[in-house]
């Protein structure tokens, strides 16, 4: 078996110092619900005013899992003792006794809800920034002219690196989604620009005259002629990667519209994955067809990534010897991102050792 970063050349797999997404803000209600982020359980819960609200998920009395509890008032009891944790993490009653123990409160993890997202900070309280969550206006997540489609998240049984580099390569798609992608057939073959800007990194590739097919006919009524279509592999982080991109009319070079891709990717841990999807689009904000037709493609495309990386997890995980690792020119981009992963944790481990 591989290291469990591997590829990355680290020993810790995943940098903690980072905004993750833990659930849909669908998801999140008056009922308590847990999710593994990074190896560490969190709970998840909204409190009377609808504030979400994630604390360590394991009672610190007999590490019974406090999503088999019960909320009283915005409060968490334990089922197991009746230990009671208050929505700030500390422990305000044990039913057995007249005194709280010293050292009894969960984790409070900093949570902000943002453009349907509950984002957490797994990093050390006192470093939490804001600024370092990815601007949903831009990538279309909230903003105002932008209708918004979320597909179900599934936990997949593979690294989370696996699945960073299976969207920042889109020549996949010419072969994985061969049946599931029109005009996907064209996508290997199109140049490759790799473009970065400090941590953010963008494979770009452009399809040029592309024939109008059913589903640019459907996305923008009357269409005929050629398009031009991006393609682009957007690294915000390993929390975040945008796809797609405008389409343009050929002939006049005219926007028709941009759709983005928004692949939200938390570890859960080495292994593992939860991963969120949503689609964004700034035409046909009432068009209700389009929105099930992005649902229904995304419940056809998503399983064809699912299995292929969960194969090479599987290989991973075997034992088997494997050849040595090769490269093509269009793998820069995921080559450069792992270099910007394992500086990340490098950094880290410097900053906590300070």
């Amino acid at each position: 078996m591989v290291h469990a970063a591997y590829p990355l050349t680290v020993d810790q797999p995943y940098p903690r110092e980072q905004w993750w997404v833990a659930a849909y803000g669908a998801e999140i209600g008056r009922s308590l619900m847990a999710r593994d982020i990074l190896g560490e359980r969190v709970l998840l819960y909204r409190t009377l005013d609808g504030t979400a609200v994630a604390l360590s998920g394991i009672c610190p009395h007999r590490a019974f899992p406090l999503e088999m509890g019960r909320l009283v008032g915005d409060a968490v009891q334990c089922g197991y003792h009746g230990f009671t944790f208050g929505s700030d993490g500390a422990c305000h009653k044990v039913p057995s006794q007249s005194g709280v123990p010293g050292h009894a409160s969960l984790r409070r993890y900093p949570a902000v809800e943002r453009g349907g997202m509950v984002w957490v900070w797994t990093g050390a309280p006192d470093r939490v920034d804001p600024a370092l969550l990815p601007d949903h206006d831009r990538i279309g997540l909230g903003g105002p002219g932008w209708t918004v489609d979320y597909q179900k998240m599934v936990t997949i049984e593979a690294r989370y690196t696996l699945l960073i580099e299976n969207l920042l390569d889109l020549s996949h798609v010419t072969f994985i989604h061969s049946q599931t992608i029109p005009g996907g057939e064209k996508v290997a073959a199109l140049p490759v620009d790799v473009v970065q800007d400090g941590d953010r990194l963008t494979v770009r590739r452009k399809a040029v005259s592309m024939p109008a097919n059913p589903m640019i006919r459907a996305q923008f009524p009357g269409q005929e002629g050629a398009v031009d279509q991006e393609f682009d592999a957007e690294y915000w982080g390993p929390c975040l990667i945008r796809t797609g991109g405008t389409i343009s009319d050929h002939a006049t070079g005219q926007a028709l519209g941009t759709q983005n891709f928004i692949h939200m990717i938390t570890p859960a841990m080495p292994g593992r994955l939860h991963y969120f999807v949503a689609t964004t689009r700034d035409f046909g904000s009432d068009n209700r067809a389009l929105s099930a037709m992005n649902l229904a493609m995304g419940e056809r495309i998503q399983p064809e990534d699912v299995a292929a990386i969960t194969a090479i997890e599987q290989v991973l995980r075997s034992g088997t010897i494997l050849p040595r690792e090769i490269s093509a020119r269009v793998d820069n981009g995921a080559l450069r991102v792992r270099r910007l992963l394992e500086a990340q944790i490098r950094a880290e481990s410097v900053s906590a050792a300070a």
